[in-house]
Parts: structure tokens; C-alpha cells; sequence
């Protein structure tokens, strides 16, 4: 037994490839393509695969499989998944699904966001195409106190962050679970440089008495996307507690934009060039861990 490996599901990314602990995966030759007009994924070794997992957690695109450990990949909706290779909205949606599984809540959660935010699970979703959803997540969470709410804001732009920044900072009484995606980061056109993008608003609704925990934490890493899950699911049972509202963050680079928006889809190579650049000019103005705890 091993990983599963979907061809026509895989977007190339190359996420996988890099952490694989025995290096048993690669990439299908240049002319050999599948659906997506990619490169897919492919063993070179496939008894020596020890199921680790890891290949599984860290695929965005709901691509590999291993049948035998129990998480949430069946409640992935892989025919939406995000449109741009190796999206980390792809790695929320793992982990959400992850942690909703292992609490054996997806009859109970409503997801509440903009249709652009690409978290697509088979769980009951209200998407729009307007800034309604925050309200209407909220106000639906004081009709349905017995629901799970999850509301997702994504700060992936100056305006759309700003517009959170000023959410957050009326919070007050609510009870829902708030995720924000922090992927608004400009560089020039080589990306070698951070023109603009970002925001510290967390540290400070970790300081007020509206929630009941918040947390930061990234995707490119298995620990990082071990620390993700850990954090989503005590947010998630502070509000089985019927505790304050729990707020955790996900910083992330949007290759896309980045990458002045590409056409197609992008090689894992210039995906890895994005993704080490961000870690050393982004990321240590943005520490991971754990900002507030109630109790703590």
C-alpha cells in the first residue's frame, strides 16, 4: 500500500517533491502532460513509499491520497479547487478539512466568505460576491448558536484589508471562528523587492477582550501545517465552548500575483523561487505562534 496519486488532479506545483522524506516522487517528463496541460506527479519508487503522510498534507490540490489514515480528504471538493498552482487557499482547505473531520463536525459548519476565496469543502457554504458575507456570518451564528461558523477574510488586497482591519477592530460578543488570509504582498517584477502589502492587525485584536484566542501561522512547511491544524481546531472548540470569538491568521505568498499573473499555470521551479524568497523578506516580519490564549 502507498499514496494514491491523482493525475488528473495534480497541478504540478512540486509541493510535495520537496518533502518527501525518502525523495520518491518527481515530476512526469517535459512532454508528458496531463489534463491541466502540466506535469503531474509521479513515484520513482513506489514500495519504498513508508505512508508517511506528508506528501498528502502538503498537496494543494487534493492530488494524493493515502487511503488508510484518517483525515478529511474526502470532505475536499476537489472539482473547485483554487485555480493557480500551488495555492495555499488549496493547504487552508486541507487543514480545515482535517480538523472538522477529527471533530466530527461537518454536519454543524456553515462557512461563510467571498466566492474568490478559494476554500471549497462539502460542507453547508454561503458564498457571495460582495462584503455581506461578514455580517450575514455573524448574524447567522446569533440565530444558530448550535452551528460551527467559520467566517473567512481575505486580506489579499490594500482595500480588502483595510476594510478587516476595521472588522476586527469593532468586535465585540461574537462567538464564530475568523480566518484570516494575509496574502496581500507586492513585489516588483523580478520579486526581489516588497513594494507593499501586509498588516499587523492581529497583535492588536490579540490584545482587546473580543476573542478568546488568536494565533498566526503559515503553509509551506509540514510543521507549519501541523501547528495550522493544531491552532484551527482550538479555535473550533472554543467555539463548541461557547467561548468568545477565536481568530487565527495564515500568512502566505499569492504566486500569482506575484508572478504579475501569469496565464498559465506556473513550474514548481519558479513556485520554489517565490516561496524562498518570502521566507526570508516577508515572513520574519510576521512571527508564528500563538498571540492569546484565554486563561493564559
Amino acid at each position: 500500500m502507498s499514496a494514491n496519486l491523482n493525475k488528473k488532479q495534480c497541478t504540478g506545483c512540486g509541493n510535495c517533491l520537496e518533502f518527501c522524506p525518502r525523495q520518491l516522487l518527481v515530476l512526469s517528463k517535459e512532454n508528458d502532460v496531463n489534463e491541466r496541460g502540466v506535469r503531474y506527479i509521479q513515484f520513482n519508487n513506489e514500495m519504498a513509499c513508508i505512508e508517511c503522510g506528508l506528501c498528502e498534507l502538503m498537496c494543494t490540490a487534493g492530488a494524493i491520497h493515502i487511503p488508510k489514515r484518517v483525515n478529511g480528504y474526502d470532505l475536499i471538493d476537489k472539482k473547485e479547487i483554487p485555480p493557480h498552482a500551488g495555492c495555499s487557499l488549496g493547504s487552508l482547505s486541507k487543514a480545515l478539512a482535517d480538523v472538522i473531520m477529527e471533530l466530527d463536525i461537518a454536519d454543524r459548519t456553515v462557512l461563510f466568505k467571498k466566492k474568490a476565496s478559494d476554500v471549497n469543502l462539502h460542507v453547508e457554504t454561503h458564498d457571495y460576491t460582495d462584503e455581506q458575507f461578514y455580517i450575514d456570518g455573524l448574524n447567522y451564528k446569533r440565530a444558530n448558536p448550535d452551528k460551527v461558523v467559520i467566517i473567512i477574510c481575505a486580506s489579499s488586497k490594500q482595500h480588502t484589508t483595510a476594510l478587516n482591519e476595521e472588522r476586527y477592530r469593532s468586535l465585540e460578543n461574537e462567538k464564530v471562528t475568523i480566518i484570516n488570509t494575509l496574502n496581500w504582498f507586492e513585489s516588483d517584477a523580478e520579486i526581489t523587492k516588497l513594494l507593499n502589502g501586509g498588516s499587523h492587525i492581529l497583535e492588536a485584536v490579540s490584545k482587546s477582550d473580543a476573542v478568546s484566542f488568536a494565533s498566526r501561522n503559515g503553509v509551506r512547511t509540514p510543521a507549519q501545517m501541523i501547528d495550522l491544524e493544531n491552532d484551527l481546531k482550538q479555535a473550533l472548540q472554543n467555539q463548541l465552548e461557547d467561548k468568545k470569538c477565536a481568530m487565527v491568521e495564515i500568512v502566505f505568498p499569492c504566486f500569482y500575483r506575484l508572478a504579475q499573473r501569469p496565464q498559465q499555470l506556473m513550474p514548481c521551479a519558479e513556485i520554489k523561487r517565490i516561496n524562498d524568497w518570502f521566507t526570508v523578506s516577508v515572513e520574519p516580519d510576521y512571527p508564528k505562534g500563538i498571540y492569546h490564549k484565554a486563561g493564559d
